[in-house]
């Protein structure tokens, strides 16, 4: 769990143990609590991100071209393209084109 990870004193929740009435009471578990260290919340964080980006591109192919809710939950496997890397454009513009999802997460990540 990360709670203000780029604030000025982040907070980073990690461990076995997660919330349920067997983790707290008969589980053997491990959670440690880091308070205020930038650099930890940060590596978080950006673990966080890479994983949030790979699932959510994922979920949205469900959704590409489904004409029902049957159809969009049918399994559609990925096919390797260069717009996957370049986001339909030449090499790395897509990080720079004023307003995209990756340029504005570019800009927030490197704190410009």
């Amino acid at each position: 769990m990360l709670v203000d990870p780029l604030g000025d004193s982040p907070t980073v929740v990690v461990g076995s143990a997660n919330f349920s009435t067997a983790s707290t009471t008969d589980n053997d578990e491990n959670m440690l609590v880091i308070r205020g260290d930038k650099a930890v919340a940060d590596v978080y964080l950006g673990e966080f991100m890479r994983l949030f980006s790979h699932y959510a591109f994922r979920e949205s192919l469900q959704f590409k071209n489904a004409t029902s809710d049957a159809s969009a939950l049918v399994r559609k496997f990925l096919v390797p393209s260069p717009q996957w890397i370049h986001g339909g454009g030449e090499a790395g513009t897509s990080y720079f084109k004023a307003g995209s999802d990756r340029a504005l997460r570019r800009a927030y990540f490197s704190g410009q």
